[in-house]
């Protein structure tokens, strides 16, 4: 399963700001600095201040609505952690679920090989994965010192897990079966002492393991006992999602629910309609179901999925004695009309037909759910789509609970037919506008909003005995014209559903109560998904704030007005590759990121003769250590006395010992971005030949010139393996495997760390005054042309911004446009800047331009101006020169 681009955008977040924590070592300083990045500033514009609950331990949260695949984000969020933080002595998860439902659901989903969420952690943990819940632990099945060092051990465990009751003090109890791992945690420093618990239970040996917590449906985990079972765990980092956050969840990303709608991922909108009674509720909903099943079919055999639409009764409760009375009654009603019984299942607090049942399945027969309130949280059937609420007229019967059943898309992709696009919901309440209330409350408990509910027509066309047309308003019909007591009067089923069929005529006895037009039900509900699939294609994928999807900064700048319009319009080339998705491709692409070349890199294979280390070039030993005042790193030089103790250390080892201490120096040197790039084995086998191949004095010289040492190791490795994707890409280009497309639209507004407004012809009404001096003059240059149409200077520290994704990443630093039409990226390179990434950059960028001119119908240009003394290829200008060249540029 394929991640969706806003799952990709929260799993980015995720890992950027795990990363500026391991920087920063501080959790309150990596949220603000991950939030600086969107020009949000946390206690203003609505933007929360980071709570500390777990003394400095990172504790943020993930919103994301219903439906938008909390669980399949949260396992693939645990390599992404896995990756960023310090590597640990054991790689362990415990997963927090709110309930037995979901934790026997996760459980299930997390154990079998086939299913999404595995195959997240088994990709990210090359097979070496142990699913364990409480009884596993508290028996030691899996959960043993050699296991938790040699794989991930991932618990999923229900909060209930650790409360102080019979079954939760189970978990602080004396364990024979843990004392081994206990005993070693003792003896390596890693046991934690937990207040009321025996140094061997099972919560004592979670906690010496320093877990990574993932804590789904955080809403639920708010009381004193939650934080202190969280502080019990002493975790490393907590990831908390949850449609909902509580008040004071430190969010760093939030999903909308465009972005769910525009990736297929739910039925929106919901559409609410009023219907004149009970009985028509039941009938209309029974010919809505049939209706949408007839479209399912005829998508079905143009392609689309298999898909069954089910309705949900929610039954009206009238006490707990008379629970039973009110489902059998509909069951009775429903079975008297024809409904075969096979086609009709209850789900209340004391039966449970569904449970075990896959309703998914083309062979289920399920078309009809009678249940009260027990379809709560955690369960989802993306066949649900329509929500009929079963009550008399004046009675109170909250939707709010179950409305967020009938969100989820099937196979999440949208259907060939509109109406299968969309949630619907039928009431009879006398007080519409309350329902409408609910339903707003349930979605809003979704992570959705009022804008994805509408209300349906209140008037319906009917067709009479007689054949003739009229309207009827539902809003206004009398109470006494309708029977409303304890019995159903139905028509019967094949009756109704017999004006549905092709050649149905004017002569079917249907009374105006029992039908209304399903066809203008439909019409109105598709018409509303069409508004609101343009609406989430409008806001497109760069909104303000859009790396957090927060929202709110203050400096946040549109698109000028004169060219709105036709950037609105305009899409740049970006690489992109075929999705392999086997049976299921429809030769779909996806962006191209350079870690897809890497997957045969060799590095043990290298050469080595390109590394070059100069023991003579001596640099004093520098330590580089955090400054608590200002939470940025200094370098600061060691003392000689330091220095001398390194050197008595080091000439005590031996000739093997020296080169392997040199060989893990210069490892333990490099930063865990570049660690991660390449295997550990790879590494070590590279840099041990490097060391083999050094002098006694090179080996010696390590000392004083470590870091020059790692310099020269990693500029060779990174010439090998740009060496590589460049040529692995210019293959696989040829080959058509990857393609450039015109699909990267600009953002609608920008917001800048440091906004000027003094530069003429920019794109947004504000640019970055963050330049360097080269930068600055390119800039006036583009401002005080006449032929540039627009122009904006690119933020690569800012997510979301453009980029030639080749076979580097390569972020130009400006993007222009002239009058003409032609559309060149300009790289600047002052005299600091030439490095060897210079020509590899050049290379790209006009290979860029020339594949990308003639796309629809527009030219493209790549430069790289420096300072002076520029490279000698083409496509590169010092200043000056280009300066001359711009004013000629139609």
């Amino acid at each position: 399963m394929e991640l969706k681009k806003y799952q990709q955008r929260v799993l980015e977040n995720i890992r950027a700001y795990a990363e500026k924590y391991v920087v920063l070592g501080n959790a309150k300083a990596a949220y603000d600095a991950h939030l600086a990045v969107d020009g949000l500033t946390p206690g203003t514009n609505g933007v929360g201040v980071y709570k500390d609950r777990l003394g400095g331990i990172p504790n943020v949260c993930i919103k994301v609505p219903t439906g938008g695949g909390k669980t399949f984000i949260a396992a693939n969020s645990v390599g992404v952690i896995c990756d960023e933080l310090p590597e640990a002595p054991a790689d362990v998860v415990v997963w927090l679920v709110p309930r037995k439902e979901i934790l026997a659901q996760t459980l299930r989903q997390l154990r079998d090989p086939g299913n999404f969420l595995r195959m997240a952690l088994d990709r990210d943990f090359a097979h070496r994965v142990e699913v364990l819940d409480k009884e596993d632990g508290l028996r030691g099945r899996g959960f043993t010192r050699d296991t938790v060092e040699d794989q991930l051990t991932l618990f999923v465990l229900s909060y209930d897990s650790f409360k102080k009751n019979k079954d939760g003090r189970r978990a602080y109890a004396e364990n024979s079966a843990l004392v081994p791992l206990t005993d070693y945690q003792k003896r390596t420093n890693q046991a934690v002492d937990i207040d009321g618990a025996d140094d061997t239970a099972l919560i004592s040996a979670l906690a010496g393991t320093n877990p990574i917590v993932i804590v789904d449906e955080s809403h639920h985990a708010t009381s004193d006992l939650s934080i202190n079972m969280l502080q019990n765990l002493n975790p490393r980092f907590v990831l908390e999602l949850t449609a909902t956050p509580r008040d004071g969840a430190n969010v760093i990303c939030r999903v909308k629910a465009t972005e769910l709608k525009d990736e297929e991922m739910v039925k929106l909108p919901v559409v609410v309609y009023r219907r004149d009674g009970r009985d028509a509720v039941v009938q209309d909903a029974i010919m809505l179901q049939r209706r949408l099943e007839l479209a399912a079919k005829d998508a079905e055999t143009k392609g689309g999925g298999y898909i069954r639409p089910i309705v949900l009764f929610q039954a009206e409760r009238r006490g707990l004695e008379d629970e039973r009375g009110t489902y059998e009654k509909l069951k009775t009603a429903l079975l008297e009309i024809g409904i075969p019984e096979e086609q009709i299942a209850v789900r209340t607090g004391d039966v449970d037909d569904i449970k075990g049942r896959d309703l998914m399945d083309p062979g289920c027969p399920v078309r009809f759910i009678i249940t009260v309130d027990a379809l709560a949280e955690g369960w989802d059937c993306p066949f649900a789509y329509v929500l009929a609420s079963v009550a008399n007229r004046n009675s109170r019967v909250s939707v709010e609970q179950i409305v967020g059943r009938v969100l989820r898309q099937p196979y999440a992709r949208r259907s060939l037919a509109r109406c299968l696009n969309i949630s619907y919901v039928l009431t009879s309440s006398a007080d519409f506008s309350e329902t409408i209330d609910q339903v707003v409350n349930g979605l809003n408990g979704a992570g959705f909003s009022n804008r994805d509910v509408v209300e349906g027509s209140s008037s319906a066309s009917v067709t009479t005995s007689e054949g003739s047309q009229t309207q009827i308003d539902l809003a206004g019909a009398a109470a006494s014209d309708v029977l409303d007591d304890d019995e159903f009067r139905l028509q019967p089923v094949d009756c109704v559903l017999s004006s549905l069929e092709p050649g149905a005529g004017a002569g079917d006895e249907i009374s105006p109560s029992s039908h209304c037009d399903v066809d203008a039900i439909l019409a109105d509900a598709e018409a509303n998904e069409e508004r609101m699939r343009a609406q989430a294609a409008k806001e497109g994928d760069h909104a303000p704030g859009s790396s957090t999807g927060m929202g709110g900064g203050s400096n946040v700048f549109g698109i000028r007005r004169d060219i709105a319009e036709e950037i609105e319009a305009l899409r740049l080339p970006q690489y992109r590759t075929n999705v392999d998705a086997g049976l299921w491709s429809f030769g779909d692409t996806q962006p191209f990121d350079k870690s897809q070349l890497m997957d045969k890199f060799d590095l043990g294979q290298c050469s080595t003769s390109n590394v070059h280390v100069d023991m003579y070039d001596f640099e004093d030993a520098r330590q580089v250590d955090v400054d608590y005042d200002s939470g940025e790193f200094k370098v600061r030089q060691l003392p000689q006395s330091d220095v001398e103790q390194l050197r008595g250390l080091f000439a005590g080892y031996s000739e093997q010992s020296k080169r392997v201490n040199v060989r893990d120096g210069i490892i333990s040197l490099m930063s865990l971005q570049f660690l991660n790039t390449y295997s550990n084995r790879g590494l070590k086998q590279y840099v041990g030949r490097v060391v083999d191949g050094m002098t006694d004095d090179q080996v010696m010289g390590y000392i004083d010139n470590s870091r020059r040492y790692a310099e020269a190791v990693v500029a060779a490795i990174k010439q090998e393996s740009e060496a590589w994707c460049s040529e692995r890409f210019k293959r696989l280009f040829d080959a058509g495997t990857i393609t450039l497309e015109s699909c990267y639209k600009l953002p609608a507004e920008f917001v800048p760390k440091k906004p000027v407004t003094r530069y003429d012809r920019t794109l947004y009404d504000a640019e970055d005054g963050g330049m360097n001096n080269l930068e600055q003059r390119m800039a006036d240059a583009l401002a005080n042309a006449l032929n540039i149409r627009w122009w904006h200077r690119i933020m690569e520290s800012k997510r979301g911004e453009f980029c030639i994704n080749g076979f580097i990443k390569h972020y130009p630093d400006f993007i222009a446009e002239t009058v003409g039409g032609m559309i060149m990226a300009i790289e600047t390179k002052g005299e600091h800047l030439k490095n060897d990434d210079s020509a590899a950059k050049l290379k790209l960028g006009r290979a860029w331009a020339a594949n990308a001119s003639g796309m629809e119908g527009r030219r493209y240009r790549y430069f790289m101006v420096f300072e002076s003394n520029p490279l000698n290829a083409d496509g590169a200008y010092d200043f000056n020169e280009f300066r001359s060249t711009l004013n000629d540029m139609a």
